[in-house]
């Protein structure tokens, strides 16, 4: 009888090995391929970066310097006298919304026998209009009806006395403030007329 211990030559499956071991050098070449693809992406990119923003600095620079050669060029003294003309111009276009007929219209309809009105001045700012009337009156009470029936017509708002005092002659000379914001009284208004600095006006009825 033959006898024989197998353990002393131990069986080996050589090609399973080989082929573990290549597709491990195959996994580890792909590895190692992507990594340097990437790693010359993120370079090529981050130099892009680096350009853009010396570009943006460049940039900021030159504007930086436009600044200084704008603000060493502007005559503060120039620019004062334009502000006033534009503030001037602005003030013009707004007198033109204030007609003097419609107003005087409020006027006439509202006005008491007892009250005069003897100087009116308009000021039209951001489109608001303020209107100060300089009345005269034989009683203070004369001049409350004639605010109040000034507010009953829907073109004027908040009105109120300023200034309140008698004259030589006994009437009561009070300085009325009061918002305006006219309203179309009928199709035919007259075309509004420009604002002057200060007009005088004879009421009463």
């Amino acid at each position: 009888m033959l006898r024989g211990n197998l353990a002393t030559r131990p069986f080996y499956n050589e090609r399973i090995v080989a082929l573990l071991l290549g597709l491990l050098a195959v996994v580890a070449v792909a590895l190692t391929v992507t990594n340097g693809t990437r790693l010359m992406q993120l370079s090529a990119r981050r130099s892009e970066l680096r350009a853009q923003a010396s570009a943006d600095a460049d940039g900021a620079a030159r504007l930086r310097q436009n600044a200084v050669a704008v603000q060493s060029s502007v005559d503060p003294s120039a620019l004062t006298a334009l502000a006033g003309s534009a503030r001037e111009a602005n003030s013009l276009i707004d007198a033109r919304t204030f007609s003097w007929t419609t107003f005087f219209s409020y006027i006439e309809d509202t006005i008491p026998m007892g009250v005069r009105l003897t100087a009116v001045s308009p000021e039209i700012e951001d489109g608001n209009i303020t209107v100060t009337m300089l009345l005269m009156g034989r009683r203070i009470e004369d001049v409350a009806d004639f605010m109040n029936s000034l507010e009953d017509t829907g073109a004027f708002y908040d009105a109120r006395p300023t200034v309140n005092d008698r004259t030589e002659e006994g009437l009561e000379r009070v300085t009325v403030v009061v918002g305006y914001l006219p309203v179309a009284k009928n199709a035919s208004a007259a075309p509004t007329q420009p604002v002057p600095g200060r007009a005088g006006a004879g009421g009463g009825r």
